[in-house]
């Protein structure tokens, strides 16, 4: 049973780690292609304000290389950095009014997409699998946190 979890995690991580479905949902939302603005756009919204050092854990990449995909995000007006009151090394990033409505336009895509996926499973099979991700995602954050 636990072999069947982590494979079936493992195809869905993969799924949404292709790069190639990136490039099909930001040209579905008419937004020029970028391999780094979906993960970053989508984690900086999701978490509405992150580090740069915990943004480049996220990405599994160095904190020099988020820095300057931020540097170049901030140049297109889609984010804002600061530095933290508490701490001045920590850099910290949040979206501009422009970098969410790009995040909006990115969601509308996915949501149309994932439409069309899901658009083959039943209402009573989609309302368990939303219970089982849900169940799923509460036990992850609870043991992330151990």
């Amino acid at each position: 049973m636990k072999t069947d979890i982590f494979e079936s995690l493992f195809q869905i991580v993969n799924f949404f780690n292709d790069p190639r479905h990136d490039t099909t949902l930001l040209k579905k939302a008419g937004i020029k292609d970028d391999k780094n603005l979906l993960p970053i756009i989508v984690r900086v919204g999701v978490s509405q304000t992150i580090s740069v050092g915990d943004l480049a854990n996220q990405l599994g990449k160095n904190h020099s290389s988020i820095s300057r995909q931020i540097d170049k995000f901030e140049k297109q007006g889609l984010l804002v950095s600061s530095y933290n009151d508490n701490d001045r090394r920590i850099r910290q990033v949040a979206l501009t009014e422009k970098g969410a409505e790009l995040l909006q336009l990115i969601e509308k895509a996915r949501y149309e997409l994932l439409d069309d996926i899901f658009s083959q499973i039943t209402e009573d099979e989609l309302k368990g699998i939303a219970n089982s991700l849900n169940l799923l995602a509460t036990t992850l954050t609870r043991a992330d946190k151990n």
